[in-house]
């Protein structure tokens, strides 16, 4: 299952994304993740604040996002409790593009890639794009992910329950 998240619902921008392979998309608006076309209460719960910590103890969230943008590491209970839950990790392309500070942005992007990849918990790698120039195709997102240290078929689940999840 190919699948991305864009910044905002766009029909153009969803129309060239499809072209491209793109079984589903998604966007995010007011605190939720939708595919365009849906109601407004059948998207996900997107959590990108301060309290990560509690946020995954509790199971607060279908999604969490912006972990490298706010630096927070995860470690193997948060991982554990991520999978419990049945939690996603997005990680976005454009959180390196827009970071202050593109090696902190990247490590924990490294260190968290991989602890998911480790302790199988899904992670989702989108372009998060806002327009034309920023649209990757499927297999840019494949190498994104493998260069942070998800590999393919922890990748290919993720993108399954995203999209059975939804």
């Amino acid at each position: 299952m190919k699948v991305d998240v864009i910044a905002e619902e766009d029909t153009e921008l969803v129309e060239k994304l499809k072209r491209l392979g793109f079984e589903r998309i998604f966007f995010l608006r007011k605190g939720r993740l939708f595919e365009q076309g849906c109601a407004e209460s059948a998207g996900l719960n997107v959590y990108n604040g301060a309290d990560y910590t509690f946020t995954i103890q509790k199971g607060r969230a279908d999604v969490i996002t912006d972990l490298e943008r706010n630096n927070f590491l995860l470690d193997k209970g948060l991982c554990s409790k991520l999978k419990e839950n049945k939690m996603l990790v997005l990680f976005k392309f454009r959180s390196l593009i827009e970071s202050e500070d593109l090696f902190r942005c990247y490590k924990n992007m490294v260190i968290n890639g991989k602890l998911c990849n480790d302790y199988s918990v899904s992670a989702l790698y989108c372009s998060f794009s806002r327009g034309a120039e920023d649209i990757k195709s499927p297999t840019q997102l494949v190498a994104f992910a493998a260069q942070f240290g998800y590999n393919y078929e922890n990748y290919s689940k993720a993108a399954a329950a995203v999209a059975e999840k939804y």
